[in-house]
């Protein structure tokens, strides 16, 4: 088995990942000669990075671990913190700004051939958790995309019925495990599916669950966790993904062929929200 570090492992999915295969790592990233060192001596094989939120500082702390794990003796490979979609889409589909900040990261991977530092990027969709909190024990930052389900309230971005990929976290960890026990190449692009299902679906069985949802903002519980300006800019961004296609991953290869075995347990939406919400 070989030796994993997850930057970012204390919360969120880095936390998920950590209880499913590896050690988190606290490293002073704004020094690259002491994060080799610190991967060196550890014999660190691969490096996940979970870093969060996508601000410059900690896309710069993420910069120097790559360039730390191109540089190390031991690490051969490397996941970039993306997690969801692909972020290089253009304005016109993906008006988010910090996707900017993802993309500055791809470049440096690209820089350097697999034979250095070998490099994959996780594309999940949304992350499903949110659905079932607090009910649903997940270390992520509760989050309400477009349907609380407890306020029983959505915000519907264009007709609702556009395909958007969900991923539980814990079934995004069993992925990864796979991919890092895995001898084959790493394509570019990890693809996994949980379940696809639109917004208008995850209405209707919130409202099987709990009763008459009404659509207005369903994102005010955020305010609490990020400025309201941001919130809107993020979640008016995303739904433009949406309706673009961005959140789909129809026509492209999904981790969930090669790994047959773990489709077959992945979470679906409908039983999650169910289990979670039924009669509460």
């Amino acid at each position: 088995m070989v030796r994993i570090a997850i930057a970012g492992g204390t919360g969120g999915l880095g936390h998920t990942l950590v209880d499913e295969l590896a050690q988190g790592i606290a490293a002073p990233y704004d020094d690259v000669e002491n994060l080799v060192n610190m991967l060196d001596s550890n014999n660190i094989h691969t490096v996940i990075s979970t870093l969060n939120p996508p601000t410059p500082e900690v896309h710069a702390a993420q910069d120097n671990l790559i360039r730390a794990s191109a540089q190390s003796s031991t690490v051969k490979r490397f996941i970039p913190s993306e997690w969801g979609i692909d972020w290089a889409a253009d304005d016109e589909h993906l008006p988010i700004p910090w996707k900017l900040l993802k993309s500055r990261s791809r470049n440096l991977l690209a820089q350097y051939p697999p034979t250095t530092l070998e490099h994959t990027i996780f594309m999940n969709g949304y992350f499903m958790d949110y659905f079932g909190m607090p009910h649903y024990q997940s270390y992520m930052t509760p989050e309400t995309p477009f349907v609380d389900i407890r306020a029983r309230k959505a915000a519907v971005p264009g007709s609702g019925d556009d395909a958007v990929v969900w991923t539980l976290t814990r079934d995004v960890a069993r992925f990864v495990s796979k991919m890092v026990e895995s001898k084959e190449a790493w394509p570019v692009f990890s693809r996994v599916v949980g379940d696809v299902v639109t917004i208008n679906e995850i209405t209707r069985v919130a409202q099987e669950a709990r009763g008459r949802v009404t659509e207005i903002p369903a994102y005010v519980a955020l305010y609490n966790v990020f400025p309201k300006e941001m919130v809107l800019e993020m979640m008016a961004g995303l739904g433009v993904g949406m309706i673009n296609g961005l959140f789909d991953f129809k026509s492209e290869e999904l981790l969930n062929e090669k790994f047959p075995d773990l489709s077959k347990i992945t979470m679906k939406m409908r039983e999650f929200i169910m289990e979670c919400w039924n009669g509460k």
